[in-house]
């Protein structure tokens, strides 16, 4: 009897370790955490930027960061009960820093593609941004679609519409920042920029000599910007895609583009 008791001691033992060792897994079968939990735990919610994309992530003349994403990230964050964690790192590594843990999201102007889609799980969009084509002031050659094709554009390796123009037949100049995008432009060594109306509005207040202008508004063309989240992180994804539902209700969502956009661009162009 005795042996028994002891037999059945050791079988309860066993299930009892082993479902302490049990960890809640993803789709993937890797170990995975709670990161909403952790976050609230922690009282912290760490959002990587780029801190000199203005309007939407930039240095105010104190030093603070502001812009449309530092002020929605911080709305976010207080809907979420935390505080938010600024971390300022190049453009290639703020994604890399939610693949290691680093960071929970990037707010930063992030485009929705389908490559970013396959790692990342985004919220619903906040801002859809139309895209425009821009050139030197004196050029009257592109003024539609079509006459892009052998046409050369500044653009950053980041941009996901510079390979829609090269699609169309443009030629691929590669800039790293506005600055660059609109001297490569002004020199002629490139023929156009894909400046988006905030951007360009922003540049022509720092250089109001600066001879650019509109060639054409490209028809149903527009870069939906959201929040990626790591895979299988469903309670954090749903936390902020309601606390930006919440935003866009109160009207923020409007208030802060038309405060840094100078216009209501957070609903599908049409």
């Amino acid at each position: 009897m005795k042996r028994f008791i002891s037999a059945i001691i050791c079988l309860v033992l066993i299930v009892a370790l082993v479902g302490c060792g049990q960890k809640d897994t993803g789709g993937n079968g890797s170990t995975t955490t709670n990161q909403l939990e952790a976050i609230k735990k922690a009282g912290v919610l760490k959002v990587g930027i780029e801190g000199t994309y203005k309007p939407y992530t930039f240095h105010a003349e104190n030093g603070d960061f502001t812009g449309y994403d530092v002020d929605l990230a911080r709305a976010i964050a207080e809907k979420l009960g935390v505080k938010v964690e600024f971390t300022e790192a190049a453009w290639d590594s703020l994604l890399a820093g939610v693949d290691s843990g680093r960071l929970d999201t990037v707010i930063n102007a992030v485009s929705v593609t389908d490559e970013r889609k396959e790692k990342y799980d985004f919220t619903d969009a906040y801002l859809y941004i139309p895209r425009q084509v821009v050139v030197r002031s004196d050029n009257e050659t592109l003024k539609s679609w079509d006459d892009l094709k052998g046409a050369k554009v500044a653009t950053s390796k980041a941009s996901t519409t510079g390979q829609i123009y090269a699609e169309a037949g443009a030629e691929i100049v590669l800039i790293e920042g506005t600055d660059q995008a609109a001297q490569t432009v002004l020199s002629g060594r490139a023929d156009f920029c894909n400046f988006d109306p905030p951007t360009l509005n922003d540049y022509m207040d720092e250089h109001p000599g600066a001879e650019l202008k509109v060639a054409f508004m490209v028809p149903g063309l527009s870069e939906a910007y959201a929040i990626p989240i790591a895979k299988g992180q469903t309670e954090l994804h749903d936390a902020i895609n309601k606390a930006l539902q919440e935003l866009r209700d109160d009207g923020v969502l409007k208030e802060l583009s038309e405060k840094y956009l100078r216009g209501d661009y957070t609903n599908p162009v049409q």
